[in-house]
């Protein structure tokens, strides 16, 4: 069998640290997805396509009040009753972040206030998710976030709008790592069997963390780096 190409990827995977907590931080972090990372015809042998974890429309908060106090008051005040809101609903969930999505909450209330395109704007972003599930169609979860957004109080001069597509987040990808590589497995040892007994494979690359693409509407495609060839005993 020929040696499958290497794919000459990125992941998107930052390492940080919560309280110093590496391991807890890991289990409670969501990357978000945006869309296909690898060509078809490049593509590893064995892939695993999962549902992703939630459905996410990240939102602009924009406040162009003269005074900066005034505008930050402005917009903490819209981000609590969005948080109210989202409480209510109990099937919608705010965030935080770029890659790696925070969790936010009234009692854990971090913002970070960034400088908008005119003068004297504050724009603060959030991540509207709700979690995915075999039961719900993926249209009602649409629906759900664009209801969500729709009914959204603000304060003051603060404006809301939709920021980008919707995109997918995937918890802890690396719970998938396991059934993979099982995968990886068992298509490399039906690749020996086909070659014969006199034959074994040097596999590399399998330590390296999952990436993944987006296949469709509410699924990943999950895949390891890795590749293989076969060698005489």
């Amino acid at each position: 069998m020929n040696t499958i190409t290497k794919l000459a990827l990125v992941s998107l995977l930052a390492i940080f640290s919560l309280g110093g907590n590496v391991t807890k931080a890991n289990e409670a972090e969501t990357i978000v997805v945006t869309g296909s990372r690898i060509d078809w015809y490049d593509s590893p042998a064995v892939t695993l396509v999962k549902p992703a974890d939630y459905l996410v429309q990240q939102v602009k908060l924009l406040n162009d009040s003269r005074d900066q106090v005034l505008r930050e008051k402005e917009l903490v005040s819209t981000v609590k009753d969005i948080l109210k809101l989202a409480n209510k609903s109990k099937s919608i969930e705010l965030g935080v972040g770029k890659e790696i999505v925070y969790p936010v909450t009234l009692k854990d209330l971090q913002l970070d206030f960034e400088k908008g395109e005119r003068t004297d704007t504050s724009v603060v972003y959030l991540y509207i998710k709700t979690p995915i599930n075999n039961k719900t169609a993926v249209e009602k979860l649409v629906t759900r976030i664009n209801d969500f957004i729709e009914d959204i109080s603000v304060t003051g001069r603060t404006e809301v709008e939709k920021n980008g597509e919707l995109v997918l987040s995937i918890v802890n990808p690396e719970k998938y790592r396991k059934e993979l590589l099982s995968m990886i497995a068992d298509d490399i040892n039906s690749t020996i069997q086909i070659f014969g007994e006199n034959y074994k494979a040097e596999i590399d690359g399998l330590s390296q963390g999952l990436m993944w693409e987006r296949v469709s509407v509410s699924e990943l495609r999950l895949y390891l780096e890795y590749n293989f060839i076969l060698t005489a005993k």
